[in-house]
């Protein structure tokens, strides 16, 4: 069976275990089993890993799900940071998440998945999770901040105790649905939506709008919003590109109203694949990557969000370099995901990789022919970005039937296996994965062709 076949089987499981729940009284936006994730380590991902390996997997699928219930521990108390005025009055509420380096003097948010200041959205709300667990005391009156509240001690057990007996009468004693909701995505979706159900209790909202990827406060925000008030409507925007396996993305409850996807060939895989149907989906010009703010995407060797194997990756990499002939390459410069630059773990991958550059240097040259070279570990979204840019990809994958792109999913898209865990990829036409964005501020005008306010 090839790998996008075995692809295929774990996205036919993944819609019949949806449907399954369906009629058993579970809420699949709720459930931390229903967000299918590739890439990191998630109960979805013990269970895609489950269905595949059987048996074989059952210690590691344990102890991935006790992980994510011992996550709580880590995460029990959350603080909110703003200066809000309870007599303003907003149309629309945006979720997002932040990070320090782009919060701004004048008390703004630059936001990088919309590529949107937070005062050029007029009339608009912004709650931002903090990634780095920053929240600026000079914050604008439209925005804000929830942080995780920093202890003496990481994990708080006391806390995650009383959380803990919580779920479980929340639950009814139902060992199902304790089994579903007992999970720190579970936990966190609760705790958003609460949030959310708060504000709109303070005010008329129209809209809630988020960069979506399915998560399961994501999924559950939108249908708790939506029992509060049926009329809102509920965007999200899909601000990056669908993962190789695509299964978090499987339409379930709590699906936005409406999808913004600034690519053809990403919208056939969602209705192909997924389940979404052509009057949820809305194809537009890149929010998040726009033709006048290019970067260089050559020469670089990019690190992914979750580091599965990080000795795999590295064993593959010389093997790329030991295979090359002298001075095939221009020396790559590493690129860290940027929600992981204090990882220590990723640091560490870093310096093993440039050890290897090291021993190896013979394979680089400043007059190296391949100057358009990248290579990309794991799950990234930066490989189609690249390939839209004329790049030529290298993809390393440390299991490539939920990190690797086929062409059985991937429409438009050209594969060569080079070894087991290495592959080329080419587009088959460009412009259809990613639309640029070619003008700046361009969320307001999205909204406003949606003729949702008088």
């Amino acid at each position: 069976m090839s790998i996008g076949d075995k692809q295929i089987r774990l996205i036919n499981c993944a819609n019949i275990f949806l449907k399954h729940l369906e009629f058993s009284n579970i809420d699949t936006s709720l459930s931390s089993f229903c967000c299918f994730t590739s890439w990191s380590k998630t109960p979805g991902y013990a269970k895609l890993k489950y269905w595949r390996n059987g048996l074989s997997f059952a210690f590691k699928f344990c102890k991935i799900i006790l992980k994510n219930v011992l996550a709580i521990s880590s995460h029990t108390k959350y603080i909110e940071i703003s200066n809000q005025d309870s007599f303003s009055n907003y149309d629309i509420i945006v979720i997002s998440w932040s990070f320090k380096k782009n919060f701004l003097p004048d008390g703004s948010y630059q936001d990088i998945y919309f590529n949107e200041n937070s005062k050029d959205l007029p009339n608009s709300y912004w709650i931002l999770i903090s990634t780095d667990d920053y929240g600026p005391s000079n914050l604008n009156n439209n925005i804000k901040v929830i942080k995780k509240e920093k202890g003496l001690f990481k994990y708080n057990f006391f806390s995650f105790i009383k959380i803990l007996i919580s779920i479980i009468i929340d639950c009814k004693f139902s060992p199902k649905k304790i089994y579903h909701y007992l999970s720190f995505p579970s936990y966190f979706a609760k705790l958003m939506s609460r949030l959310v159900v708060k504000e709109l209790k303070n005010n008329t909202y129209k809209v809630i709008l988020l960069p979506y990827e399915g998560q399961p406060f994501q999924n559950n925000v939108f249908s708790e919003a939506k029992k509060f008030d049926k009329k809102i409507l509920t965007i999200g925007y899909l601000h990056s590109l669908l993962t190789p396996l695509t299964c978090e993305h499987i339409y379930r409850s709590g699906a936005p109203d409406l999808l913004l996807v600034h690519g053809e060939s990403q919208i056939e895989i969602l209705k192909s694949k997924l389940n979404w149907s052509q009057n949820k989906l809305l194809l537009i010009q890149s929010l998040r990557y726009r033709l006048n703010k290019s970067k260089s995407l050559s020469n670089k060797i990019f690190l992914p969000f979750d580091i599965l194997n990080s000795n795999l990756y590295i064993n593959e990499f010389k093997k790329i370099l030991i295979s090359s002939s002298l001075n095939n390459f221009s020396r790559f410069n590493i690129t860290n995901h940027p929600a992981m630059t204090n990882s220590k773990k990723h640091l560490d991958l870093k310096i093993k990789l440039e050890k290897v550059m090291e021993i190896y240097k013979d394979r680089f040259s400043n007059n190296s022919l391949n100057k358009k070279t990248s290579v990309f570990f794991g799950v990234t979204a930066a490989i189609f970005e690249a390939l839209e840019k004329g790049i030529d990809v290298i993809h390393v994958c440390s299991d490539p039937v939920f990190e690797s792109h086929s062409e059985k999913i991937w429409p438009n898209l050209k594969v060569k296996q080079l070894s087991k865990f290495v592959f080329h990829y080419n587009l088959a036409l460009p412009g259809k994965y990613i639309i640029y964005g070619q003008a700046d501020k361009t969320l307001n005008k999205i909204i406003k062709s949606l003729k949702l306010f008088s």
